[in-house]
């Protein structure tokens, strides 16, 4: 038995059992996610568990991520995670996204493209498909409607997630990319994965890309050239309108003895790009500094 029942589960016994026949999605949701939370609030207050909230945090994640994948899936993905007592930090970015990917599973459970997220996230490369269901949720937060696009493999119909009617845009299509953690800080490099989000992106309409660097990048190096590069390469075509750059940093509080992972936003925005666009990109970017916590599921652990 799981320590938090997914949401198939929860339908077939709870819900069915209370509310036979009843078909509201919304009502279904928000039921079950009051129950998980206030069960992970009796494990995380319970005496007998005696650890801290951060590896019950843990616990939960990686007992929900093998549910949903398997025991030996997590891991290999997920080797470093529970290496933290080597005495370095190899293992704070896998921990990490143990935790955020576990997150990101729970909270698109109720979504009809929730299955074709688990198969895409099991056969690729973990922080690639972590990152496109960060920018997922992320989007998931604006007023706006939010749907994971099928892939394609056809050319200009391939892009990630399309958003719909956000102010006075009535699409936005948005291509989500990856760069290793050992990637090197090119120009090229840069210039090649813009130019493939861009053969992503539909003909006619202009999008939103987002873009996960290394941490290694940060220095004066990026301070001095990133938008350079990113402007040479946007003015090659004529198919994206913003580009959101995301960068983790591992962060140590020596006086609380913690540590962390943060993640800071960098916003380059296409200067002849249409207003109703522009100001989109605008108010994403004020959202995605500011943290959004509102207008989508969120996990409770």
């Amino acid at each position: 038995m799981t320590l938090i029942p997914t949401f198939n589960d929860f339908l077939a016994t709870d819900w069915a059992r209370l509310h036979p026949g009843d078909t509201n999605a919304d009502a279904q949701w928000a039921v079950y996610d009051q129950a998980v939370y206030e069960r992970v609030q009796m494990m995380l207050t319970d005496p007998a568990l005696q650890c801290s909230e951060g590896a019950a945090t843990d616990i939960l994640a990686e007992d929900l991520l093998e549910t949903f994948f398997d025991s030996e899936w997590v891991t290999k993905r997920f080797a470093l995670a529970d290496t933290r007592g080597l005495g370095d930090l190899r293992w704070l970015l896998p921990a990490h996204r143990r935790r955020e990917l576990a997150r990101r599973v729970y909270e698109f459970q109720s979504f009809p493209w929730f299955q074709h997220f688990i198969d895409h996230t099991r056969t690729n490369e973990v922080p690639s498909a972590l990152f496109e269901g960060d920018v997922l949720s992320a989007l998931m937060h604006l007023p706006a409607t939010v749907t994971r696009n099928q892939t394609t493999g056809v050319r200009g119909q391939d892009f990630d997630v399309l958003v719909e009617h956000f102010g006075e845009q009535p699409r936005i299509p948005v291509e989500v990319k990856n760069k290793d953690d050992d990637a090197e800080f090119t120009d090229t490099a840069v210039r090649r994965i813009l130019k493939k989000a861009a053969t992503q992106l539909p003909g006619g309409e202009i999008g939103w890309v987002f873009l996960r660097i290394p941490s290694a990048w940060v220095g004066s190096r990026l301070e001095d050239e990133y938008d350079v590069m990113l402007h040479d390469a946007v003015r090659q075509t004529s198919k994206i309108g913003a580009v959101f750059t995301a960068i983790d940093k591992g962060h140590v509080d020596s006086e609380r003895k913690t540590v962390s992972v943060n993640r800071v936003w960098h916003y380059f925005p296409r200067c002849d790009a249409p207003e109703p666009l522009w100001e989109a990109s605008r108010n994403l970017y004020r959202l995605l500094e500011q943290g959004m916590d509102f207008l989508a599921p969120r996990a409770p652990f």
